[in-house]
């Protein structure tokens, strides 16, 4: 027994050289900025699109830890955005905050337009998501300036999706002309399925465009053929396909593309989409006359809506505590401010003082040595009239 022990301790000691083994050569080996920087956003960006949730983690979390070892500031940041992005998909508003400062006070450290955009434009979605809809526009402003300064091309690419989420926060506050001249400026830099088919409901909507609109869900529907089946933009191309449909009064072939969205969504972890088309599809079942299925959805409806609701009001008091810290920080530089301007007036006022008394001191000098002076060409000339007056007895 006390063999079969000690081989068992022996095996266990084993498997934890062997795993601080593999753990050193994954980390301790030397990676390139370029190398790191395709992980975090080629490899990373596969992973979101797809729903990889755990994936993305241990991929972002992974190359955190080599950037941190390398001194590469770029890659701890970008690993933070992209994590504080995967919680934000899925409804974890506060952990996306918690990633999101992470990333912040790092950033403050280095000078670099691609990640200042992308850092304030998932501040930007974040804001959004939860309902502070100027807060939210406030950040994409912030992300448009700095995505303007991006020199490399690849990297530029990024401001199709900050356009594409100015157009959506626009529409939320009903400036639905803006919204299209965004939108159209984020189809310009990349033509994707999701800003095709918010074109496309533009059109169908605002417009009445019937011809507009299915020409660019076309477009949607043709790049979708070169993609992965479940990822996130089939899952809302086919919630706008379903509103076209809908509009065309073909009920129950917009029900099979919603109800294809939702399984999409659920599968990418989109939790926040999902709500919208359960209340969509509830209100299609109802125009069809079938109030079981019209309840049901419009139960789930509720009942995520409700959660999510929960969820957005804790993440809400998290905004607002750094809304007031943002204001603290603000207060304390302007309280800092005046007082170096007191200390400067001060020591403008001692050095002043100390000016005019040593002037006054100087004068007083230059008044005694004048009055002394005086006295001197006055005993001078006493003396000199005693002398003349001596030669002229002699």
């Amino acid at each position: 027994m006390i063999r079969v022990s000690i081989k068992r301790i022996f095996q266990s000691l084993m498997m934890v050289f062997a795993s601080l083994s593999i753990f050193n050569v994954l980390y301790s080996q030397n990676y390139t900025p370029g190398q790191i920087d395709s992980a975090l956003i080629v490899k990373s960006e596969k992973f979101r699109i797809r729903g990889q949730n755990k994936e993305l983690i241990c991929l972002n979390e992974k190359y955190i830890i080599i950037s941190k070892n390398q001194n590469y500031l770029k890659g701890e940041i970008l690993g933070y955005i992209n994590i504080a992005n995967m919680y934000a998909t899925i409804g974890d508003y506060k952990n996306s905050f918690y990633y999101l400062q992470k990333a912040e006070k790092k950033i403050k450290k280095i000078k670099n337009a691609y990640l200042s955009a992308k850092l304030y434009q998932e501040y930007g979605q974040v804001n959004y998501a939860i309902g502070l809809y100027i807060k939210a526009l406030k950040y994409n402003a912030q992300s448009i300036y700095y995505g303007k300064l991006i020199s490399d091309h690849n990297e530029k690419e990024i401001l199709s999706g900050i356009y594409a989420n100015r157009a959506d926060f626009l529409h939320n506050i009903h400036r639905d002309d803006s919204s299209l001249i965004y939108l159209h400026k984020a189809l310009k830099i990349k033509s994707s399925p999701v800003i095709n088919s918010l074109i496309a409901d533009y059109y169908m909507v605002y417009k009445k465009n019937t011809d507009s609109s299915s020409y660019y869900l076309n477009n949607a529907l043709n790049l979708l053929r070169k993609m992965n089946y479940w990822n996130i933009q089939r899952g809302q191309t086919y919630y706008y396909y379903g509103n076209f449909l809908n509009k065309k009064e073909e009920h129950e072939k917009a029900l099979l593309y919603y109800i294809k969205s939702v399984a999409i969504l659920e599968k990418t972890k989109r939790v926040y989409n999902i709500p919208l088309l359960y209340k969509t599809i509830s209100g299609t079942y109802g125009g069809l006359n079938d109030e079981e299925k019209e309840k049901e959805y419009l139960e789930k409806y509720t009942k995520l809506k409700d959660s999510l609701s929960r969820v957005c009001n804790e993440s809400v008091n998290t905004s607002i505590d750094e809304i007031i810290r943002e204001k603290e920080s603000e207060n304390m530089s302007k309280n800092n401010l005046f007082l170096v301007y007191n200390i400067v007036v001060f020591c403008l006022i001692i050095i002043l003082l100390f000016v005019y008394i040593h002037y006054q001191k100087n004068k007083n000098i230059i008044k005694q040595k004048e009055f002394e002076t005086d006295v001197l060409k006055e005993k001078l000339n006493n003396s000199y009239d005693f002398i003349i007056e001596l030669a002229k007895k002699k």
